[in-house]
């Protein structure tokens, strides 16, 4: 599904420079007061260039660092010490490939942040990523292949015929291989495929290198289900016939393992809120699972489940609450036993939670949960321990789509997210603004700042943000960030919408954001502290086996003759930075690795680390980062392989596991004084970290010192008539009051958060006056406010695909179509809605039919509810659940429970 590297024709790769003039004065005699006039003119804009300078390049700050990645980073990966790749859905991206089909795919070079496309033919929409033993990357699944504003083709059309020339991705697998070591890293063409579609499927890197993948859907919405939930586990499709409903709870391994497709008990329970579930491969090889409410231990060889305790207060972490989720960093100190963190995510009913096709009460008006609980599933020999979920503390502020990154001093920064509402995008009534625009995101009150957690700090004190700068740039839905080898967060992305939005109004109510390409980094505390360069580092370590040297010389660790203090300070860390979307980093984990040390006579220091542990389930194999952190400031990150020598071989590959060797007990320091102490940041040689460090420091002082001369002589202008009229516009950062609350452009409530950018760029659909965003869950529906709910219109504007989307196909859990008298019609006679992110198998949601004419709200009927009047039945195969867990049989009214996921 992918090709060769193509050239992006309209790339915008750097923002237009202004011209240069004269500006000479225009007399040349030179007065006491004309000089002190310039003098001040010129501190004013020295002011601006100094404090210029400085911002985003401090500790704790944003910097833009590329503002067109070409493709919205709705996916990131680490591919190299070099390359990260950026992956899009199929959208109308301004950038185009050769052939004029827009770029859904590029890779940024790290070294001088330069980007440059990559052709991509399949729908990557919504699918899951991670790193197969031997290093290649694997992209799996996705969406189908569609038109514009994301609706879906003509039943039998050829796909390459459509306006993007897409094909299906809902079944690809995609493998950047990189056996061939050329900087010409491009995808293979998409001639392997899974066993049936996967869109929002879970994915796991197994010990023998091979990957797990399971779960997703074949068709959907917003979340995954009908309500009340009458049909689990496939929502009205079947084992021989996946495509007939909107679930796919089977499992499958790439390479195949040969297994007949099989039903998870778990994935069936918790549907409706399975997609995307929260997976980590644990000591024992079962891997732990969370969806929904639930949680479980699952054996995938015997199919074997062990549930474990509830979600505490009905938190819902997985996509659309998509609260952030992490393994806490393994360490010697911790026997490397997995405890796993969720912070964030949404509180709803199940009756709030609503179908496939939006929640049934405004989530704009609902904060995001601020809970961060953990649990400890197994111990570090693979032992269940029975412990459930501990409250650890609270964030800040709730927090929906954060995402987790390990940092390699041992902590974790939450970046990303929004303060109100859940991942995705719709368009009910409370997403359109007062003008009619329609604003598509269901999330609101961006959370601008990043929160560190530090495991290695009292329960209760291991939250915190004091220090850290604000994003100028809200990262909603479709957001991604990565760690990469500097030892910074990457951060992209942002589009919550169903094609690229670019003229969304400022200040709206509710608040609008557009798609978003500019990449920043943010600088953790370490960053711009002289960084340790070791030397000796292996470029693979296996499991047991021999312990590995690497050194570190004097000039650095015996700054402040304090070689033996930073020797007993020096921690080797492997964090696998893994595959990021939809707030998550599948595959990501960070292990510290024990070390001995000698100080030497001269200040330098020798370093004896140890090998991988044997149970490779800890730390699978695979590519990873290589941090040597000297008192809490890491190295720049080697890319190594974990498990093997090569990156080559056969998938998956039987990484052999040696002995384990004693490290020596006791570690030697020098009997010279070393012994001093530094403090944080001090460093005695003139490095680049000091000259940094001065330059800001300097900066910071004369910007102070100018900037009191600017207010100087602002205040001598408005005394001498330059002032006396109030200003018109507004601060920036104060929001848009309405009905009492700040919807604010930072902090909610707070009115001082930084502006909403607004990206001015040209129009891609000849005749409209801006892009006239697509209907998120309506597939061909542009239609204007008239299309809102309850409100006639044309046709076009109703909940029913409009004709140019092409037709539907009936739906497999409705009898029969509706007609607007309430007599029964012939199939096709009347379409059925289609929600945009429902595939082509049909509809499973409610059928927006309005018995006697579309004007009436009031009779709307279910399709799947019981049969009454105005009602048609569709009698649930599984109405007892006898076929799924006998042992627990519900009745029809009580299938609710499977919605919710809670435990047999």
């Amino acid at each position: 599904m992918f090709g060769s590297s193509s050239r992006a024709s309209s790339s915008r790769l750097a923002a237009a420079r202004p011209a240069r003039r004269s500006a000479a004065p225009s007399s040349s005699r030179v007065t006491p007061r004309r000089l002190l006039s310039l003098a001040a003119s010129a501190a004013c804009a020295a002011s601006l260039v100094a404090t210029g300078a400085a911002a985003g390049r401090a500790a704790g700050e944003f910097e833009v660092v590329q503002a067109n990645s070409l493709a919205s980073a709705m996916m990131m990966a680490l591919i190299n010490d070099h390359d990260v790749v950026i992956l899009d859905k199929v959208e109308n991206n301004e950038a185009k490939l050769d052939d004029g089909r827009p770029v859904w795919g590029s890779i940024l070079s790290l070294d001088d942040n330069t980007i440059r496309a990559v052709d991509v033919n399949s729908n990557t929409f919504c699918a899951s990523g991670g790193h197969l033993g031997n290093g290649s990357l694997l992209v799996a699944g996705g969406n189908q292949a569609v038109q514009y504003g994301g609706a879906s083709l003509t039943p039998g059309q050829d796909p390459t015929t459509g306006p993007y020339k897409n094909t299906d991705g809902s079944q690809a697998l995609r493998i950047m291989d990189f056996t061939d070591t050329s900087a010409n890293l491009e995808w293979n063409d998409g001639t392997q495929f899974m066993v049936s579609k996967r869109w929002y499927p879970g994915i796991e890197t197994l010990a023998d290198g091979s990957i797990l993948l399971i779960g997703g859907a074949t068709g959907g919405g917003y979340i995954n289900r009908n309500y009340p939930n009458d049909s689990p586990p496939f929502q009205g499709g079947s084992l021989q016939n996946l495509n007939g409903g909107g679930a796919n709870p089977t499992w499958e391994f790439f390479p195949s393992k040969g297994n007949t497709p099989a039903v998870s008990n778990f994935m069936s329970v918790t549907n409706g809120l399975s997609m995307y579930p929260h997976t980590f491969l644990m000591p024992s090889g079962l891997l732990f699972m969370q969806a929904n409410v639930s949680t479980v231990l699952w054996d995938y060889n015997t199919n074997q489940e062990t549930y474990l305790a509830d979600m505490p207060n009905n938190n819902v972490r997985v996509y659309p609450a998509s609260g952030a989720t992490a393994m806490l960093p393994l360490t010697p100190g911790n026997n490397y036993t997995p405890t796993i963190l969720f912070c964030g995510g949404a509180v709803l009913s199940n009756d709030q939670w609503g179908n496939y096709t939006a929640p049934n009460v405004n989530v704009l008006n609902i904060e995001a949960s601020k809970d961060c609980s953990s649990i400890t599933p197994e111990t570090a020999d693979g032992k269940q321990t029975g412990s459930g979920y501990v409250h650890e503390e609270d964030l800040p502020q709730g927090r929906t789509m954060g995402q987790f990154i390990h940092l390699p001093d041992g902590t974790m920064v939450i970046v990303n997210g929004a303060n109100k509402g859940t991942a995705g995008y719709s368009n009910q009534t409370w997403t359109f603004t007062a003008d009619g625009t329609r604003t598509e995101g269901m999330s609101a009150d961006p959370t601008y700042q990043p929160v560190l957690y530090d495991p290695t700090k009292p329960q209760g004190q291991r939250l915190s943000s004091t220090g850290f700068a604000q994003s100028n740039i809200a990262r909603l839905y479709h957001s991604s960030a990565i760690l990469i080898p500097d030892g910074s967060v990457l951060i992209g992305g942002s589009n919550p919408h169903q094609d690229v939005a670019l003229t969304m109004p400022l200040n709206s109510v509710p608040q609008a954001f557009n798609t978003t390409y500019e990449l920043e980094k943010w600088y953790p505390p370490y960053f711009f502290q002289e960084r340790p360069v070791p030397t000796g580092l292996p470029s693979s370590i296996l499991f047991g086996g021999n312990t590995w040297k690497f050194k570190i010389d004097a000039a650095y660790m015996n700054r402040d003759n304090a070689a033996n203090y930073r020797a007993k300070t020096t921690k080797v860390r492997v964090i696998r930075p893994g595959f990021s979307t939809h707030a998550m980093n599948m595959g990501q984990r960070s292990l510290e690795l024990a070390v001995a040390y000698t100080v030497n006579d001269d200040g330098s220091v020798d370093f004896e680390a140890m090998p991988m542990p044997q149970n490779k389930n800890i730390f699978v194999a695979g590519p990873a980062l290589l941090f040597v952190v000297v008192d809490g400031v890491p190295s720049k990150g080697a890319y190594i392989q974990i498990g093997s020598t090569s990156m080559s071989g056969v998938i998956p590959n039987n990484y052999a596991v040696a002995a384990n060797p004693t490290l020596r007990a006791s570690t030697t320091q020098s009997a010279k004084s070393f012994n001093g102490v530094p403090a944080k940041d001090s460093s005695s040689s003139f490095g680049l970290g000091k000259i940094i460090g001065v330059a800001v420091g300097g900066a910071a002082v004369l910007a102070a010192i100018l900037l009191g001369i600017c207010l100087w002589r602002r205040s001598a202008n408005r005394k001498a008539g330059g002032g006396g009229k109030k200003g018109a516009t507004r601060s920036a950062g104060a929001g848009v009051v309405a009905g009492g609350a700040m919807y604010g452009m930072g902090t909610y409530g707070s009115g001082n958060g930084p502006e909403y950018k607004r990206v001015d760029t040209p129009n891609f659909m000849p005749g409209r006056a801006s892009m006239g965003t697509f209907d998120s869950y309506r597939m061909n529906d542009v239609g204007g406010p008239a299309s809102m709910p309850g409100t006639p219109g044309t046709p076009s504007q109703r909940y029913y695909d409009h004709p140019a989307a092409g037709a539907r196909a009936a739906s497999p859990l409705v009898p029969g179509q509706r007609s607007p008298s309430g007599g029964s019609s012939a199939a096709g006679a009347y379409q059925q809605q289609g929600w945009g992110e429902h595939q082509a198998a049909g509809d499973m949601g409610e059928e927006y039919y309005r018995d006697g004419g579309y004007s009436d709200p009031s009779r709307l009927y279910d399709a799947h509810q019981p049969a009454s009047s105005n009602q048609l039945a569709a009698p649930s195969p599984y109405a007892s659940h006898q076929q799924l867990a006998p042992q627990h049989a519900r009745s029809y009214s009580q299938q609710h429970d499977y919605f919710r996921g809670s435990n047999p």
